[in-house]
């Protein structure tokens, strides 16, 4: 099967050097895709993406297995948007390597990586866009946008789902002013995330409500990461949002007895009783350089005083509120007339206040670009400078992925 995944992605990489077209709000590249169909005012495209990386853990003294090391798949995925001459936008974007994933261990699927990426309806004709489907929740500058367009393999700890759920499927409304600077968003969700085509919903039936607020100034900044435009002036953007769940458990059902996989590594992701996260974002962009600064803070209040989050402490200690987060942040160098993109990240992170301890990540990473990032080389170092060894305790002291990435 990787054999046959790698023999793919070598035969892209000699026959395309086009590009993917995405519709979505929070899509950064809106280049043509690699096929295209139009018909008066309607359009189709199909696009996709494929890569993959060698992977090398440094593991600890006394720990010996070495699974992680070698070759792995890290997107296959393809994308079918649409444009009507009615003002409807669609997007269908699928991830088949997950479902290959899911069928290799007896059909149990990662909440994570359902294979579904996006798949909405959006009404365009009026000044607010009405979305109804499954996409990026609009809250965090991190968490929507896409490390394709980057050196990076991955999204930072703190947005990259373990915090809070990057995806879910509701209602979402968009609106801007002052020539597209000033753009605003609203919506309304399951409050299950990424769970949600598992499990439906929970037994409390209650959803999730978010928003957010951004300035762009002096022109709009789409949601990427470099500045392969070189910009000649400096511009910036500045966003604040926030989301909010009540999922206090009726009589005789758990979280976990309806989402059993529902809490992630830190029993953050979803809380029986009331979850807040609320955050900040900024980024700035002047002559290949780019800058992003991004703070977020969750606060928890499960209703059971024996819930996992608490860390067996007694109501006199924390006051039923757990509080979890931190800061991530990101420094780039686009070189074009080298093809190459710098970056390095650094995040501070607390799991939970209950707990004594943090975690300090630093990532090193460098890409080579054979047609921008639609077909690129990249290479990451991932560092844990500082360990929280009772919410997240490692066995390995750093690792490295060095692969391809094609865009098509």
């Amino acid at each position: 099967m990787n054999k046959n995944i790698i023999l793919a992605a070598g035969v892209l990489l000699f026959t395309t050097a086009t590009s993917w077209a995405q519709f979505s709000e929070f899509d950064g590249n809106q280049a043509a895709s690699a096929f295209t169909l139009s018909s008066d005012q309607n359009t189709f495209q199909i696009g996709g993406r494929v890569s993959f990386y060698y992977e090398k853990r440094f593991m600890k003294t006394g720990y010996t297995n070495l699974n992680h090391d070698g070759f792995a798949v890290k997107d296959l995925d393809l994308d079918f948007l649409g444009k009507t001459a009615n003002k409807f936008t669609y997007e269908l974007h699928l991830s088949p390597i997950d479902w290959v994933a899911a069928a290799a261990t007896q059909n149990t699927a990662n909440p994570m990586n359902s294979g579904i990426k996006e798949a909405y309806i959006q009404f365009d004709k009026y000044r607010v866009k009405i979305k109804l489907g499954y996409d990026k929740i609009p809250f965090s500058q991190g968490s929507l946008t896409d490390v394709y367009g980057s050196p990076l393999w991955s999204h930072a700890n703190l947005y990259g789902g373990d915090f809070f759920s990057r995806r879910d499927i509701g209602l979402t409304l968009t609106a801007s002013a002052l020539h597209k600077q000033l753009r605003m968003y609203g919506g309304i969700y399951s409050g299950l995330g990424e769970n949600c085509f598992e499990y439906g919903n929970d037994a409390s039936g209650k959803p999730e409500f978010a928003g957010r607020v951004e300035y762009s100034f002096p022109g709009r900044i789409k949601y990427q990461l470099i500045d392969e435009e070189s910009r000649p002036s400096p511009t910036f953007r500045i966003g604040v949002n926030g989301r909010y769940c009540d999922k206090t458990q009726p009589v005789g059902h758990t979280i976990l007895s309806d989402v059993p996989d529902a809490l992630g590594p830190y029993n953050l992701r979803i809380v029986g009783g009331k979850k807040s996260v609320y955050g900040a974002d900024f980024i700035a962009m002047y002559k290949g350089f780019s800058w992003l600064f991004e703070t977020d803070m969750v606060q928890l209040k499960p209703t059971d005083a024996t819930d996992a989050v608490y860390a067996g402490t007694l109501s006199s200690q924390n006051g039923n509120v757990v509080n979890a987060g931190g800061f991530a942040t990101n420094l780039n160098y686009n070189w074009e007339k080298m093809h190459s993109t710098f970056s390095v990240m650094y995040e501070n992170l607390n799991a939970n206040d209950m707990v004594i301890g943090h975690q300090e990540w630093l990532y090193l990473a460098y890409a080579y670009k054979l047609s921008g990032f639609n077909s690129v080389l990249k290479a990451e170092y991932y560092l844990p400078s500082v360990e929280d060894k009772i919410s997240n305790p490692l066995k390995y002291s750093g690792q490295l992925r060095i692969g391809y990435q094609i865009v098509f």
